[in-house]
């Protein structure tokens, strides 16, 4: 798989942090390099060769295949305990028709495939969609589109949505959540319900950032989500101007964690997005669309990316140790450091990844259950 998540959509984050500052922000570089690949797959000319320019794509396209499709034999492969689920669908105005050689590409290396839609009727059109959605996320994601979204005039926009449930390697314990303050900003405080947790993980003190991070690991998963902490109740925009924050190296340590409940929601039209890194062409009466449909004058008019995210104790087995502050003993343990505490009673940005690609990324500034 490429490292377009991890490079060119990094840049991106600070942008979208700042325009989301005030807001619960989540959003999904791998889905978006996904159909970044998608959209490529059906580009032809010039349109191809903008995508080519920007991301560095090869010209043959069985490669692009080929790089996406661990992505999805690892979603296949996760424990029974996680629910990592991604679906992308491009539809297309039924008025064009399609190549037909083009869904069969797809899905074997996107497991998407392009569908024509009746739009004259938006109302219906959208219904179709969302229960699509809706099906195939287990009715966790039920709305994607309305219908202000479509009209006749779209010729083609795609759809993508994601959503993760996993479980903890290291439990929360529910009788030890408790109501607490979190301070939004310097003068606004709400209760929030905040989960407690002592363990080993790994984490460090980050001096340039003037932060500190802990990666709670998922069990039997090499997925693991990296909660990155300003010591400052506002110094999260300086944590989200860093780019390469997987790149920091962390250590074993005792860490006290006190993490709000918190669950997301959030859909984004990334259209803007493939704007502002450099792809344009496709969205223009111009494009060049010829791997998609046979007629000429099609061009992707929408984008629409939907994410779902909850964090919560549930899901964990019970534990003895879980709860329990971990304090220094006057032994030879002296020569340990200290526990981190880890209060996250402020604004933190949080990373969902693995060793090969980053599936969520964002920030909590108001902790919603």
């Amino acid at each position: 798989m490429s490292k377009l998540s991890l490079s060119v959509l990094a840049g991106f984050l600070s942008t979208l942090a700042a325009e989301n500052a005030k807001r619960n922000l989540i959003y999904s570089p791998v889905s978006i390099e996904l159909m970044m690949g998608l959209v490529y797959m059906a580009a032809g000319g010039k349109t191809a060769q903008e995508f080519r320019n920007v991301f560095k794509l090869p010209e043959n396209k069985s490669h692009v295949v080929e790089s996406y499709r661990p992505v999805f034999a690892g979603l296949r492969s996760r424990p029974k305990v996680h629910i990592l689920q991604m679906v992308n669908r491009i539809y297309v105005n039924h008025k064009y028709r399609l190549v037909p050689e083009f869904n069969q590409v797809v899905q074997k290396g996107f497991k998407a495939k392009a569908k024509l839609i009746y739009l004259d009727d938006p109302v219906r059109a959208s219904l179709m969609v969302n229960s699509w959605i809706s099906k195939r996320t287990r009715g966790v994601i039920r709305h994607i589109v309305s219908p202000n979204d479509l009209d006749p005039d779209i010729s083609a926009f795609l759809v993508n949505a994601i959503y993760f449930k996993g479980q903890w390697q290291h439990d929360f314990a529910a009788d030890q959540t408790h109501l607490a303050d979190f301070h939004v900003s310097e003068d606004k405080i709400i209760q929030v319900e905040m989960m407690t947790l002592s363990a080993s993980l790994f984490c460090a003190y980050l001096a340039d950032l003037d932060a500190k991070v802990i990666e709670l690991n998922y069990l039997n998963s090499t997925l693991s989500m990296r909660i990155f902490l300003p010591n400052r109740i506002g110094g999260l925009r300086k944590v989200e101007e860093k780019t390469g924050l997987l790149n920091y190296r962390l250590q074993k340590n005792d860490v006290n964690v006190k993490l709000p409940k918190f669950k997301i929601e959030s859909s984004a039209q990334l259209r803007g997005i493939f704007e502002k890194l450099g792809i344009r062409d496709v969205f223009k009466p111009s494009a060049d669309l010829n791997g998609l449909v046979l007629d000429s004058g099609a061009k992707i008019d929408k984008i629409v990316q939907k994410a779902f995210l909850k964090v919560d104790e549930r899901g964990t087995k019970a534990s003895a140790a879980t709860g329990v502050l971990i304090r220094r003993k006057k032994s030879i343990d002296n020569l340990k450091p200290p526990p981190m505490e880890f209060v996250a009673d402020h604004p933190f940005s949080y990373v969902i990844h693995d060793r090969d690609a980053i599936y969520f990324q964002g920030h909590i500034v108001e902790p919603q259950w």
